[in-house]
């Protein structure tokens, strides 16, 4: 053979070998945790002025899924779930209190952090990911736990006119993106990712935003970019509440957000959704600054991306405000997956839940399998345009209070017996309860299949943490 050739031909083998090992690498996570974050981004269409460019890349880059839900409508047992991969009908955390060690029927369950670090992954976290204090309880899950600094004294006076909860106050406030928490998180992960990309151990970084969850206070520059005199504000009827049984009402309506009512009385309907709009725009920068780290770091390739929220938000639709509430603008999410291998520019409306991300990422990194989780991997919806997907999506609220959401229907289940049916082909803002035609019997049986037969008692310590129905659990 020609001397030539067999350069050639050791060349060709030198490069094929080099793309087996490229394959073989295993894949790095970039887990992204956005708070209280509803529909309202561009890829999502929930509100036609949002301006999130950062999020609709990432959304060409991967699957979006338009109907993924969180498993509880409320921060803290909604982390529980889907970082445990265990329903909050098995753990019994359906309320701000206790975290996943302290009461729950599943107090020991490895999490998806352990996991992965138990395989060999390189675990790093900053910002919000755990509720509250409870990432005390998680600390031999991570080898690196960054706390953010002490944030920027808050306004001594309130920059709105409601008088309850301190945590429900919004307007511009901090002078640049620089005095915030969320962006010194954001420049933080752009740069500790170009660290972690020269090392032999793949890496799973966790990092977590606030914003928006209240108070919705940023820079003013974000504000500037929703004029008031041509924001645009939910679609609400005054009937909205007209098919509800008094046990949901009483489960839904009474903490401490403000009342529809008063909002609108007291004028604050548009600085409250600017406000909203305002911190969703600079939280996508803050999302953007750490996308921009990734492919600056040349790990891009290499890497799982995951951005959710861990439930979504009211803006005054069904006249309330805030989360807890098993209907879609408290259980819908933002999810997004994208990385190697996998569908881009690519939609599904298959109903799917954060409980499935821990499955999932086991199983596109290639890992032995979990046993015992409750969701499944998405895979076939990441990779294939449109595969077979018969799963809901289920939703808890308390103990024995469940939504089941399919392709096109919502399902409820109170704990008195009380039941809605609402059509998402004709109804997607939920205001026509079908459950009492009996037409839909064989359907509302169908959907009551996957309504957990097993409902873990409150798990001690909690709290119904302002919830009407709940609270006795204030007095314990």
């Amino acid at each position: 053979m020609h001397p030539s050739r067999l350069v050639f031909c050791g060349l060709l083998t030198f490069a094929a070998s080099q793309l087996l090992c490229l394959q073989a690498k295993p894949l790095n996570v970039l887990f992204i945790a956005i708070d209280d974050l509803n529909d309202w981004i561009g890829a999502y269409g929930g509100h036609p002025q949002a301006k999130t460019p950062h999020m609709d890349r990432l959304a060409e880059q991967g699957t979006v899924f338009t109907n993924a839900h969180c498993q509880a409508p409320i921060c803290n047992p909604a982390r529980v779930s889907m970082i445990s991969g265990l329903l909050p009908s098995k753990t019994g955390i359906y309320f701000l209190q206790p975290g996943l060690r302290g009461g729950s029927e599943n107090a020991d369950a490895e999490t998806m952090f352990q996991y992965f670090k138990r395989q060999g992954y390189y675990l790093t976290t900053r910002g919000k990911i755990f509720h509250g204090p409870f990432l005390e309880e998680e600390t031999d899950s991570f080898h690196e736990i960054v706390s953010a600094p002490l944030p920027v004294p808050r306004p001594k006076d309130r920059l709105s006119s409601y008088e309850g909860s301190r945590a429900w106050d919004w307007g511009p406030w901090y002078d640049k993106d620089e005095d915030t928490q969320d962006y010194q998180t954001a420049l933080w992960g752009a740069q500790r990712l170009n660290e972690l990309a020269d090392k032999d151990q793949p890496f799973f970084m966790a990092i977590g935003f606030s914003n928006p969850h209240v108070p919705l206070f940023v820079p003013q520059k974000w504000f500037d970019l929703y004029p008031l005199d041509t924001l645009q504000l939910p679609e609400v009827l005054t009937s909205d509440r007209d098919q509800l049984s008094e046990y949901a009402k009483t489960l839904t309506f009474g903490h401490i957000a403000p009342k529809h009512d008063w909002v609108v009385e007291a004028g604050e309907w548009k600085p409250m959704v600017q406000a909203y709009l305002a911190c969703i725009s600079y939280v996508d920068h803050c999302v953007g600054t750490v996308l921009n780290g990734l492919e600056q770091s040349g790990a891009a390739d290499n890497t799982l991306i995951v951005l959710w929220s861990d439930h979504g938000f009211h803006m005054g639709e069904k006249m309330h405000w805030a989360k807890r509430t098993l209907w879609e603008e408290s259980t819908r999410v933002p999810m997004i997956i994208a990385g190697p291998n996998l569908l881009t520019d690519h939609p599904t409306s298959k109903p799917v839940g954060l409980i499935d991300i821990y499955p999932t990422l086991v199983d596109l990194c290639g890992l032995p399998n979990k046993s015992g989780l409750d969701g499944v991997s998405l895979r076939p919806l990441l990779t294939r345009a449109n595969p077979v997907w018969e799963r809901p999506a289920i939703t808890t609220f308390g103990p024995n209070n469940h939504s089941i959401r399919s392709e096109h229907w919502r399902y409820i289940r109170y704990d008195d017996g009380s039941e809605e049916l609402y059509d998402h082909r004709k109804d997607q803002r939920e205001r026509v309860n079908l459950a009492s035609n009996p037409e839909y019997r064989a359907l509302i049986q169908n959907l009551s299949r996957w309504i957990p037969d097993y409902n873990a008692a409150i798990a001690s310590g909690s709290s119904g943490s302002g919830t009407p129905l709940y609270k006795e659990f204030e007095k314990r």
